[in-house]
């Protein structure tokens, strides 16, 4: 009996994700397929539904929010897929014949009680960075799989956190860091992986759930989805070992 290796699906278009989640499965098995949502509204509309919230951001409110958006994420993902196969535009490794992995994840940055998201401009990126100037600040990556198979479905999500610490940052240092262009399509207006590293004191947890896909929660969700399913684990690999 042959061994196939399940193609996965990326909801997103950051070539970080897809460059993490590469090395955890063959480059050669991911398509990528982005997901466009609105996410401040997203944020807004979960925080009216749990006035709760408002009075303090907790690890578990925080924690739920990530998770609920990359939740939304795969609707929107499934919904897509769902269109191309009507349409006739199921791209390679979009037909789910056999098997597919679907992916989406979201990260959102936590300081306080207030959830920074990407900035809207310069002096919004400049804002978000002297807030986090000098102190501690929490980043959240939901992610959420939907493992389909032979007609068979299982759905897991989870949330990482990590703790960041910024140094001191100096009027001339914001400036720098923001004409790299660098801080405008990130949560919290800085990359961690990029000319944002030199901002970053310490952090205490997962590196890669900065970077935006913290693998070893990606590798957990995968082993439970392969526990969930009874087909013959020598027809199909979720993972590539």
């Amino acid at each position: 009996m042959s061994t196939s290796m399940v193609p996965f699906i990326l909801g997103s278009a950051s070539p970080r994700r897809r460059e993490l989640l590469a090395r955890l499965v063959p480059e050669a098995s991911i398509a990528v397929s982005p997901v466009d949502l609105d996410e401040a509204s997203l944020i807004e509309g979960w925080l009216s539904q749990h006035p709760g919230s408002r009075l303090g951001l907790s690890s578990i409110w925080a924690a739920r929010i990530a998770r609920d958006l990359a939740e939304a994420k795969m609707v929107a993902l499934v919904e897509s897929r769902a269109k191309a196969r009507e349409t006739g535009q199921v791209a390679e490794h979009q037909d789910g014949s056999d098997g597919v992995v679907l992916v989406t994840a979201d990260t959102i940055v936590v300081l306080g009680d207030q959830i920074l998201g990407k900035p809207a401009d310069e002096a919004d990126a400049r804002r978000m960075l002297q807030s986090l100037s000098g102190r501690e600040h929490t980043v959240l990556t939901g992610l959420c799989i939907r493992v389909e198979i032979q007609g068979s479905m299982q759905q897991f999500s989870a949330a990482e956190q990590t703790q960041v610490t910024f140094s001191e940052l100096t009027p001339a240092q914001i400036a720098w860091y923001i004409q790299t262009g660098e801080p405008f399509d990130k949560a919290g207006a800085y990359g961690i992986q990029g000319y944002g590293s030199v901002l970053v004191k310490s952090i205490q947890g997962c590196y890669y759930n900065v970077v935006g896909l913290p693998i070893h929660r990606l590798l957990v969700l995968l082993e439970q989805a392969r526990t969930a399913f009874s087909f013959d684990s020598d027809s199909f690999h979720l993972l590539p070992w």
